[in-house]
């Protein structure tokens, strides 16, 4: 019997990696809080892993399914939001980026461990001169904007401002954000909870240069849901509550673009595991006890001191 024949080790020798490999793959990176303790008594730790790990990686896997092949594939969350926001064939990308973002923002507003407001800090002293004056009244006045949506509204309400202080209420849409607009981002982090940028990759796609990130023009945010359903309507808190178009409608009374603050998602599946079908309004109610003041307050003074 002839002896088997020894074939070259290199016959064997894994490929070298492509450039395919080192795709970017958005992935969720931990909270900055113990998801196992939840968020007493706003989340319960189910409810909010369902928010922080089930919602958003099925949108970060959503997201890396679409952009797969395309030239956004390496990008960062928010560089795919920019790289997306005008072209119409990429809405969807735009929408999952979008999420994902919206979803980031709303939970690191939050804390187990949250600070009450401070009376002498600028956005506390910004409040009392609005007509709404008080902490009861904004938080009365966030919740009527909230019970006026449709109960199966999948939505983002945000508290806004401008560069004079004035305070607003913003209600998002259908993948609308007010953090980015046109290739514009308003906060200024570029990471958000739900993707890890290896720095091998991100180097090799869009630059985000902070000194090319703007706000929100709040005249355009009624014309973007109109175009695409990426932003929705502002009341404004210094023209009696009444609902306008955008915090800029005021011509010069207000400043010419908006600023998020905090953020609540009010999609059905954050409150159901807690408070039910029905339980929005309450699901509301006890958000006010674990919302971050303290970051809320440094936001605004950052914002507001130039």
């Amino acid at each position: 019997m002839a002896a088997l024949r020894s074939l070259p080790l290199r016959s064997f020798t894994r490929p070298a990696a492509t450039p395919l490999l080192r795709r970017q793959v958005h992935q969720r990176v931990p909270l900055p809080y113990d998801l196992e303790q939840g968020l007493s008594p706003f989340l319960s730790p189910n409810a909010l892993k369902t928010i922080a790990v089930d919602w958003q990686q099925g949108v970060l896997s959503r997201l890396n399914q679409l952009v797969q092949g395309t030239d956004a594939e390496n990008l960062s969350v928010l560089q795919t939001l920019k790289h997306t926001a005008t072209n119409p064939t990429q809405s969807l990308a735009f929408n999952y980026a979008s999420e994902a973002l919206n979803n980031s923002f709303f939970l690191s507003t939050l804390s187990p461990t949250p600070t009450a407001p401070t009376p002498s800090s600028s956005f506390s002293q910004s409040l009392l001169r609005s007509p709404l004056k008080s902490f009861p009244s904004l938080i009365s006045h966030f919740s009527s904007h909230v019970s006026g949506l449709h109960p199966s509204s999948g939505a983002y309400i945000w508290l806004v401002t401008d560069q004079g202080g004035n305070l607003g209420v913003l209600g998002t849409y259908a993948g609308g954000t007010p953090l980015v607009h046109q290739r514009r981002q308003v906060a200024g982090e570029s990471t958000v909870l739900g993707e890890v940028i290896p720095e091998v990759v991100a180097s090799e796609g869009i630059e985000a240069s902070e000194g090319e990130w703007q706000t929100l023009p709040p005249s355009q945010a009624s014309q973007r849901k109109a175009s695409g359903g990426r932003s929705g309507s502002t009341s404004h808190l210094l023209d009696n509550m009444s609902p306008l178009a955008g915090v800029g409608a005021q011509g010069d009374r207000v400043g010419k673009a908006i600023h998020p603050l905090l953020c609540l998602s009010v999609h059905p599946h954050c409150y159901l595991e807690d408070y039910g079908v029905w339980g929005r309004e309450e699901y509301v109610r006890q958000w006010w006890a674990n919302v971050d003041w303290k970051k809320v307050e440094e936001s605004f003074a950052g914002f507001t001191k130039n």
